[in-house]
């Protein structure tokens, strides 16, 4: 994982105090004792853009300025939303190569640049005849400058510049599901997520909010599931965000009714294209 050699020396220096204050316009934000690596700096400069009319909670659910790895486009109208396999190329199978240019997340949206991005499914088996799948679903939060309020992917986050996918998916589990002391998604390591992998598709969607306008999100989504380890059955209150403007809630949602409401194009989720719906829910068991 590649770290700037600012945000390490801001990882150094914050971990020198478990609570910190920083103070941003006329508000004073206090920093997650539990938010101890070097995202903490991220954390930081979100709320730094901070004023008094609200834009606080709008930095803190993404930084605009975050750096991106650009990627070259698919090759083919077919293959826009669509799963990647060995006869798009080496450049793009088994994973994506990057262009080369770095540019910031609020422009990336703008200009639809190909960029990437981990999504973790966390479901649970009620039975063996993976007939009866539970999946934990967030809600993202109406401060989002993609999707606000929209049901998601259990877990999911963009890969900054430079940064490994299977550490990026780490983090991102430890900062949107990790942020309860009984998180189940702690029993977790680098090595299981890796096995997890299902596949990688490119996803191209546009829409609009707001308060952020247009946007067209052009990314390369690697894929996990992580089946739920234990005979606890999982709750939507095991999992807790670190950084609450990121996410407003989770909730389970049966398999079968996830797979359906994805086809239909219910705009209470956010959508999935026909190839990666039709993956799922063979992972899932649904059309069998």
């Amino acid at each position: 994982m590649i770290i700037s050699h600012r945000s390490l020396l801001l990882h150094n220096i914050l971990l020198l105090s478990t609570t910190i204050h920083q103070q941003a316009g006329s508000t004073a934000f206090i920093i997650p004792s539990s938010l101890n690596s070097p995202r903490k700096s991220l954390y930081i400069n979100r709320m730094a853009s901070s004023n008094s009319d609200n834009s606080g909670n709008y930095n803190l659910a993404q930084d605009p300025k975050e750096l991106f790895d650009i990627y070259q486009s698919p090759k083919s109208p077919s293959q826009y939303n669509s799963i990647i396999t060995p006869d798009w190329g080496p450049s793009y199978f088994p994973s994506p190569k990057p262009t080369g240019k770095i540019k910031e997340r609020g422009q990336v949206h703008k200009d639809g640049d190909w960029h990437r991005s981990v999504h973790v499914w966390v479901a649970q088996k009620e039975d063996t005849t993976n007939n009866n799948v539970r999946v934990l679903m967030q809600r993202r939060s109406k401060y989002k400058d993609t999707h606000p309020n929209q049901l998601d992917v259990s877990c999911a986050g963009h890969v900054n510049a430079g940064d490994d996918i299977l550490e990026t998916t780490m983090r991102e589990l430890d900062e949107e599901l990790g942020g309860s002391s009984s998180s189940l998604i702690k029993q977790y390591t680098i090595e299981d997520v890796s096995k997890s992998r299902l596949f990688t598709v490119s996803s191209s969607i546009e829409g609009k909010t707001e308060r952020f306008g247009k946007y067209k999100c052009q990314e390369y989504q690697e894929v996990f599931l992580l089946w739920l380890r234990g005979d606890d059955i999982m709750e939507a209150t095991s999992f807790a965000p670190i950084i609450q403007e990121e996410i407003s809630g989770f909730e389970i949602m049966n398999a079968n009714e996830l797979i359906q409401r994805l086809r239909q194009g219910d705009d209470e989720l956010v959508p999935r294209s026909t190839a990666y719906v039709n993956a799922l829910a063979k992972v899932f068991g649904c059309d069998e």
